[in-house]
């Protein structure tokens, strides 16, 4: 955990200031200071976890642990021995006094006219969602091809995004030209960034943009 009086020596009311006389941003200050110090907080976890190949090999294994047990599990509910599960978690749901079950949700493989098929059903679709999460999460820590992606900047700029964007109502845009961002969304990430990290280049906080802009759809 990010000690809180690291974080205040970054995000200072000298800097805070600063920012709100520069980029006239109008909204309460202890709101953007609150957002702010997450940011940095959330930065110092992602620079562990992404910066640390032992960590990420780690994260890989686990994921891919999860999905091997998932899939077990799913392979049971499929076994003879459980062919009236359905009925069982019935029977539990009603002595335990448990919510509705989704009944929305499509009943595969089982017998629509059995008691408890929509828990059932509901169980499936989760671990089927598990599955799919497991897969996502190995691929995000697959070892790197080429160049590799800065994940802990990208998540950065990602909520500086939504600084700009969502809480001060701004387009995040980038205009790369000769070398340079051109835009007050790019001097604002630009200031923000160099306050927490100095090493980070200006053409990696472009590229991060880029990015993070793709992603929101502008």
């Amino acid at each position: 955990m990010t000690n809180s009086a690291y974080v205040d020596t970054i995000i200072t009311e000298q800097f805070l200031a600063g920012l709100r006389a520069r980029f006239e941003i109008d909204i309460e200050t202890s709101a953007l200071a609150d957002e702010l110090k997450l940011i940095v907080r959330r930065y110092a976890v992602d620079l562990r976890v992404f910066n640390d190949e032992a960590t990420e090999r780690t994260l890989r294994t686990n994921y891919q642990t999860l999905k091997s047990e998932t899939e077990r599990f799913r392979g049971l509910l499929s076994e003879p021995e459980y062919d009236d599960l359905e009925t069982d978690i019935y029977w539990a749901a009603r002595h335990k006094i448990a919510p509705v079950s989704d009944a929305n949700i499509p009943v595969i493989g089982h017998a629509h006219e059995k008691p408890g098929s929509s828990y059932l059903a509901e169980l499936e679709n989760l671990l089927a969602l598990l599955d799919s999460a497991a897969d996502l999460g190995t691929a995000r820590f697959a070892p790197a091809k080429g160049r590799k992606r800065k994940y802990a900047l990208e998540n950065l700029v990602r909520r500086l995004a939504y600084v700009w964007a969502d809480m001060f109502g701004r387009k995040f845009t980038v205009d790369y030209h000769q070398g340079s961002g051109l835009t007050e969304a790019f001097a604002f990430a630009s200031v923000v960034v160099a306050e927490m990290d100095s090493a980070i280049t200006e053409n990696e906080i472009i590229t991060a943009m880029r990015t993070i802009i793709t992603e929101r759809g502008q």
